[in-house]
């Protein structure tokens, strides 16, 4: 075994430690230990010809693809499915660049029929420093455009799609292994052909799932959307109900004749009747918010009205007198994913803990702020400067505070996010028109 196979089983291991080492779905169930023990079996695969015997290419990328998935399943605990998928994306992506420039360009290299520099030895060093800088280029390009987190929401058929192309590739290695014992020997045209058919087949499997997750994101941003307009909806129905409340109030007089009369002529159980339908339809209303926008008070009432049950303390001294600017729609886009992240957080926290939310800002200069503190038991891993979401489920969660980015980008404003021990607060900064 060479230098330049003992630097692809480096960089392959590095690209593993670094690229799979993270998982946001379930963390409790990860087996770090699996990883060294992992690690070592994936040797097999390049000691293949010198200690063992596996002719088969297709077999070694099926190992390599089961070491994949063992990775990602056992030992970063991600779902079955996805991490299926995963390994087969990342063992595909690994053939092609396989097929790509270390079959045709660097094979004779490698195998040690020709020497790029000098001695032999020198060779091998400056193979291994290539070797090392194209996967590390390459696989970089790849986790940037396509970092593991958004593996999340893989179907069967994408499972196959992605197997198909990784089934191809290995075909065509082996068929044009066959048809020419080494690419030097072949005609230049063989060589180009293979190596635009390889391009073509990553450009399509990275297409592919960059198209996916964007299906996915839409799919979950056309959910954020329902639940926001469901949301606007129960809000603008519990103000008419306010409203009908206040002018029943207003005519409380016209009531209490209507209610004389009846007594007056002895009827009383009509004046039973009428005095429990009252009573039940001037229930007050909690309402406890004054931030000078009746949707924002209504939203949070809508998200804190079983604040008190679950022991947490809302303080709320926010004034949007100036806030009319922002459209209804993305008020409750930013505000509602904000609340429910602040309770869902207060929430886990466990009995006994100190819970709180306290939303504060106004008009600031030319700007309307907002800050929403809320105590936290974990600080959250950021992605992207986003945090994490902590549900099992990743492909329809997650989306809250993007979602929330999203909007705060059409009006020019700016979210920052601060997390200690034992606190999670967010800060948004958001320009006012000017007249």
């Amino acid at each position: 075994m060479n230098f330049s196979w003992i630097s692809s089983y480096i960089a392959d291991v590095l690209f593993m430690w670094r690229f799979f080492k993270r998982s946001a779905y379930t963390p409790q169930r990860q087996n770090k230990w699996l990883k060294p023990i992992l690690s070592v079996l994936l040797v097999v695969l390049y000691l293949n010809d010198s200690f063992f015997n596996i002719p088969s290419a297709s077999i070694r990328i099926c190992l390599r693809a089961v070491i994949y998935f063992v990775w990602i399943f056992a030992a970063e605990g991600v779902p079955a499915r996805p991490a299926v998928y995963a390994a087969v994306f990342w063992t595909g992506a690994f053939t092609m660049l396989q097929n790509i420039l270390f079959g045709p360009v660097f094979y004779e290299f490698f195998s040690g029929q020709m020497n790029i520099i000098g001695s032999r030895l020198m060779s091998q060093i400056a193979l291994s420093v290539i070797n090392i800088a194209i996967r590390y280029v390459y696989f970089g390009i790849l986790a940037k455009l396509l970092p593991f987190e958004g593996i999340a929401g893989a179907q069967l058929s994408h499972i196959i799609f992605a197997a198909g192309i990784c089934a191809l590739a290995v075909y065509t290695k082996d068929t044009g292994a066959r048809m020419r014992q080494s690419f030097s020997e072949g005609s230049p045209h063989f060589t180009v052909y293979f190596i635009l058919l390889h391009v073509a087949m990553l450009l399509a499997l990275v297409i592919f799932e960059y198209s996916r997750r964007r299906d996915v994101e839409r799919a979950s941003l056309q959910i954020q959307n329902n639940t926001t307009k469901a949301l606007m909806q129960s809000i603008q129905d519990r103000q008419m109900s306010e409203d009908a409340v206040r002018t029943l109030r207003h005519d409380l007089k016209n009531h209490a004749i209507s209610l004389q009369l009846l007594l007056e002529h002895g009827e009383t159980d009509k004046a039973m009747e009428y005095l429990e339908n009252f009573r039940n339809a001037a229930k007050n209303p909690v309402s406890g918010f004054e931030t000078g926008s009746q949707l924002l008070d209504g939203l949070l009432r809508q998200k804190l009205s079983n604040a008190e049950d679950q022991g947490i303390d809302v303080d709320c001294t926010l004034d949007f007198t100036e806030g009319s600017f922002i459209d209804n729609f993305d008020l409750c886009v930013i505000m509602g994913n904000i609340l429910d992240n602040a309770v869902e957080a207060c929430c886990a926290l466990p009995e006994g803990a100190a819970r709180y939310i306290k939303i504060s800002g106004g008009p600031m200069a030319n700007y309307m702020n907002i800050e929403v503190e809320n105590s936290s038991a974990r600080k959250a891993q950021l992605l992207g400067g986003l945090p994490a979401t902590s549900k099992a489920d990743k492909a329809l969660h997650g989306f809250g505070l993007r979602s929330v980015k999203s909007v705060l980008e059409r009006y020019d404003g700016i979210m920052d996010i601060e997390q200690t021990d034992g606190s999670y607060s967010i800060s948004l900064m958001i320009p006012r028109p000017q007249a």
